[in-house]
């Protein structure tokens, strides 16, 4: 190439990268956008996940340090289970900041599908819980991505008493 040729191509170089840096930031920030809000969505299942399952758990211990007179669906120990969920951040904004009027809100919100307390043995005790998290998700999903979101996220636990 001559010393003609490579002025003309040096004077030709930045109009053909004109607009190269905005696309290739396009790029770039929608496939972060999309990785990162991949993350926070995934982190807030996982989030919910965890409180729905201790709930279950609390609302088993519950049911353990009643005295013998639990029955099946016991209201104490689904409002321990509501008490557990309540003390958690998993409720719309609109739910209220209070713990009662977030306790409020599930009792109305999973009134449909209320916790289950169910006494298999006189010593065995299962707790069932499930949360709308389709209805009421902490990360809003993007369109078409909703599909991935699970409508319902349960949490199970066991308890057993141990003779006297």
């Amino acid at each position: 190439m001559s010393r003609i040729q490579r002025k003309v191509c040096n004077l030709h170089a930045p109009r053909w990268q004109k607009g190269l840096a905005a696309t290739e930031f396009a790029l770039v920030f929608t496939a972060l956008f999309f990785a990162i809000y991949g993350i926070a969505s995934l982190g807030s299942v996982l989030y919910v996940q965890q409180v729905v399952s201790r709930a279950a758990e609390d609302g088993a211990r519950a049911a353990l340090l009643l005295s013998q007179d639990i029955s099946n669906n016991d209201a104490r120990v689904q409002s321990a289970i509501y008490q557990s969920l309540a003390s958690s951040s998993i409720t719309p904004s609109a739910a209220g900041s209070t713990i009662a009027s977030k306790f409020d809100w599930l009792k109305t919100n999973m009134a449909g599908n209320p916790p289950t307390v169910n006494i298999t043995s006189p010593l065995q005790i299962a707790v069932k819980v499930s949360y709308p998290y389709g209805e009421n998700p902490i990360v809003p999903p993007l369109p078409f991505t909703g599909i991935l979101t699970p409508a319902t996220l349960q949490g199970k636990a066991t308890g057993a008493k141990s003779l006297p």
